[in-house]
């Protein structure tokens, strides 16, 4: 891509659009990691940022294989890095939720998600500084952001 995204955006870093099956997710995994290798993130939170993608495509990923023959709608993952953070969409196109879910991560209420979503966000929160999930197109968008900077990260365990 050149130029600026429709809505005046910086150009991503990578955008790909992928069918919801385990090795396609896994392409996905390694090619956001490698953008975050290229602006020397380290190498834990690489495996972080993976395992988040992962989490993030698992519920249309369960649905295909659970759909048995219907149709697949391809996911699209956008990953760029601005101003020291790596940013995350994942876009499922028949996820649901019925409401935006959006805060810090230890913050979220997940009481009202889908299944699917409710097994996911946990994960994510301890994986990522921002999480976001809005209801679009007919589908589900996960918006998830990862500070580069050490100093700053994930909520840890206690």
């Amino acid at each position: 891509m050149t130029g600026p995204t429709a809505d005046g955006g910086p150009v991503p870093g990578l955008e790909l659009e992928i069918p919801p099956k385990p090795a396609f997710v896994r392409t996905a995994r390694h090619a956001v990691a490698a953008l975050a290798r290229l602006h020397e993130a380290p190498e834990d939170l690489i495996e972080d940022i993976k395992l988040a993608v992962s989490e993030a495509c698992n519920p249309a990923v369960a649905r295909a294989e659970a759909g048995g023959d219907s149709p697949m709608e391809p996911l699209t993952i956008v990953a760029s890095v601005n101003e020291g953070r790596v940013e995350i969409e994942v876009f499922d196109p028949k996820g649901k939720v019925a409401r935006e879910v959006t805060g810090s991560p230890a913050d979220i209420d997940t009481e009202d998600l889908p299944f699917d979503r409710l097994l996911a966000l946990p994960i994510v929160r301890g994986l990522v500084d921002e999480v976001r999930i809005t209801p679009e197109a007919g589908g589900a968008r996960m918006r998830m952001i990862v500070s580069l900077d050490s100093s700053s990260g994930p909520p840890q365990a206690k």
